[in-house]
């Protein structure tokens, strides 16, 4: 028997970065994300003899080939087993997955990921054990566990994962977007996030973090309703830039970006001073950048990909 579920990467705009609780991956303040469909990971679940759980990579005909560390695959295999130790049941599973981006490069792999084992293992062990499937905010919430920002990936088109721990969906203007992502490298990066969200602590910038992120949700919020696009942008410029901020501040400084990050994020700034208008940009923690655009700016985003992208970097 097998079974087989896919989840949705998101991107944050207001970003989860800093944990009060690590084991629960609680978050210190909320963030407001966006879902990306087109990101997708798979996850393929098989019985097998035993009680041992086995990872291998999941082969999908025009996928790029997929792995994971040891630690990745210890931390997958532990998250299949906190589902298994809420439907009770202890049988063991071969888990074949891929995803269709890379991995571990700042494109929120880990969300997907974790969103798409939890969901696979819920259409499973309801399955095998008779039982009702949970609910989608309870698999959010499972998920979590796994990795906080996969919770995301339960909702759409837009999602808020609050500083009370709740998710759900937003109602906002901008429900389908263009996006890009524009890859400056897709080597797996030498920071991983969850060690980024403990080293931020140690930055003077993060006491007053919370406070900052506060603010940038209530005019994101505020900015998106009024579809006041040139202020959803500096908003959104701001707040990637502030958590980049603590990452170069830390006791142990380490950065993501580069001088091609910095020099396309500056094409970006040009652009948009010389027509009034362009993507609202976004990072995660990693070298790549996010835009989007507006659907009546799709021949914008042509030109821009044309002039500034192609032949200079790799766009999913």
């Amino acid at each position: 028997m097998h079974w087989f579920a896919q989840a949705p990467s998101n991107i944050a705009l207001i970003k989860y970065m800093g944990k009060k609780d690590e084991n629960s991956n609680v978050p210190d303040n909320s963030s407001l994300s966006y879902t990306l469909n087109h990101l997708l990971s798979s996850v393929k679940l098989e019985l097998v003899p035993g009680r041992k759980d086995l990872w291998e990579p999941l082969s999908i005909p025009g996928a790029p080939e997929f792995s994971l560390s040891i630690e990745g695959q210890r931390r997958y295999i532990e998250h299949l087993n906190r589902a298994k130790d809420f439907f009770g049941y202890t049988g063991g599973f071969l888990i074949q997955s891929s995803n269709n981006f890379p991995h571990s490069s700042g494109l929120a792999s880990s969300a997907s990921s974790f969103a798409a084992l939890t969901k696979c293992a819920c259409l499973a062990l309801s399955e095998l054990t008779n039982r009702e499937q949970p609910t989608i905010d309870e698999q959010a919430q499972l998920s979590r566990l796994g990795s906080g920002s996969s919770c995301r990936s339960f909702y759409a088109p837009w999602s808020l994962w609050r500083q009370d721990n709740t998710v759900s969906a937003v109602d906002l203007p901008y429900k389908t977007l263009i996006h890009q992502v524009v890859v400056i490298s897709s080597k797996e990066k030498n920071t991983l996030s969850r060690t980024a969200h403990h080293l931020v602590k140690t930055s003077p910038f993060y006491e007053g973090r919370g406070q900052r992120a506060k603010e940038n949700l209530r005019l994101l919020l505020n900015a998106l309703e009024e579809q006041d696009w040139p202020n959803v942008f500096h908003v959104c410029w701001r707040e990637f830039q502030d958590m980049h901020q603590l990452f170069n501040t830390c006791e142990k400084p380490f950065s993501y970006m580069t001088d091609a990050t910095n020099q396309l994020l500056t094409a970006i700034q040009k652009f948009w001073e010389k027509t009034g208008d362009g993507p609202v940009v976004t990072m995660d923690a990693g070298p790549n950048i996010h835009l989007l655009y507006r659907p009546e700016q799709t021949d914008l985003s042509r030109q821009f990909k044309i002039d500034y992208l192609l032949g200079n970097y790799d766009v999913l």
